[in-house]
Parts: structure tokens; sequence; C-alpha cells
């Protein structure tokens, strides 16, 4: 099994003042770089040398995740009162409540300070 068939996420860390880049099938596994690109070719560098310790200990490798394909839809349910709240605040900024969840989403998912690169974008 090569190296890049495993999953690796890379995020701004505070407290170690860095990128942060981790692999979740190699638990506790992880690297840090002065930009997400460096610290993710740390971790696959980490990657490598776990895959190959596993080999030479005869330890089984984790499974690879498998990427999930997307469709850009969901359905919700929501609370008859919050669903009108939308419905008129999209009238309101004169939208379509898709658009106006979607602006919503798009800013809670950017108000948080570290914000994990995913593979599906």
């Amino acid at each position: 099994m090569t190296v890049d068939r495993y999953s690796v996420d890379a995020c701004w860390s505070d407290e170690d003042g860095a990128f942060v880049a981790v692999c979740p099938e190699f638990e506790g596994l992880s690297a840090l770089g002065a930009t997400a690109k460096e610290a993710v070719e740390e971790l696959e560098s980490a990657i490598a040398l776990a895959v190959e310790t596993h080999q030479e200990e005869g330890w089984p490798l984790p499974q690879a995740r498998l990427r999930q394909r997307f469709s850009g839809q969901f359905r919700v349910r929501l609370p008859r009162s919050l669903h009108a709240w939308l419905v008129l605040e999209a009238e309101r900024e004169g939208v379509s409540l898709n658009s106006l969840v979607l602006a919503c989403l798009s800013e809670a998912r950017g108000s948080h300070s570290a914000v994990a690169s995913t593979p599906f974008e």
C-alpha cells in the first residue's frame, strides 16, 4: 500500500504557532510546518516511515479511508418557527431560501479560526 492512499488533513494551530497535518488512519501521527504544504510534506515522510515500520514489524497496516463523493444536497427538518424566519429573511434580502442558507452556512464555517482542508473542496 502506498503512502498517497492515506488521507491527510491540515489546519492552523494557534497553540503550536504552525500548521499541523494529521493522518486519521495513523492515530497520533502529525507534523508541523510554516505552511500547510510544508506540514503535509513532513507528514508524508512520517507516513512513509510508519508504513515501513509496520511492514518491518509485521503489524497490519491501517485501512485507507474511502473517498466519499458528495452530491451537494441534503435535506434537513427544522422547527416551523425557524423555517418561517429563514423564508422571511430570504424575502427581505431578495434571495432564494437556498442562497440564504448557503450564505449562513458559509459565514458560520468561515468564522472558525482553523478550517481543515478537505479532499472534497
